[in-house]
């Protein structure tokens, strides 16, 4: 259990090359995802800091994105990506939590815990989870 907490931090890096992006969906995908992965182990308060500095990194890159400043969104996404990976490392040692099962598992949580968050667009054009 202790790498499933992976799969939720893999969907905190930057979506890639998509025309229509959007620093608010893309920042509460962010939120979703680590608040999913903090649950899976028993975190600590150095995780929650790292956690917060990669919700602090994600604002960043979401506002050079959409301001399109290449330098500023260049330099965000290596802040945001060196965030993500000490968060990945201190989970690494975080232990799962006692007696809690499987996220996924729980009927308060069984869709969104059983699969990792992305934003998608719809066919409408607007986000959805």
């Amino acid at each position: 259990m202790k790498t499933q907490w992976k799969m939720y931090l893999d969907h905190t890096t930057p979506p890639g090359a998509i025309v229509d992006f959007s620093a608010a969906a893309f920042l509460l995908q962010v939120a979703i995802n680590l608040r999913l992965s903090l649950k899976i182990v028993e975190a600590t308060p150095e995780c929650h800091y790292l956690a917060e500095r990669v919700m602090a990194s994600a604002d960043i890159y979401g506002e050079a994105r959409e301001a399109g400043s290449a330098l500023a969104f260049t330099d965000a996404e290596k802040a945001l990506a060196e965030a993500v990976t000490l968060l990945a490392i201190e989970l690494q040692q975080c232990s799962s939590p006692s007696g809690v099962v499987d996220a996924s598992l729980t009927s308060r949580h069984s869709i969104a815990a059983s699969r990792s968050t992305r934003i998608e667009n719809n066919p409408v054009g607007h986000a959805s989870l």
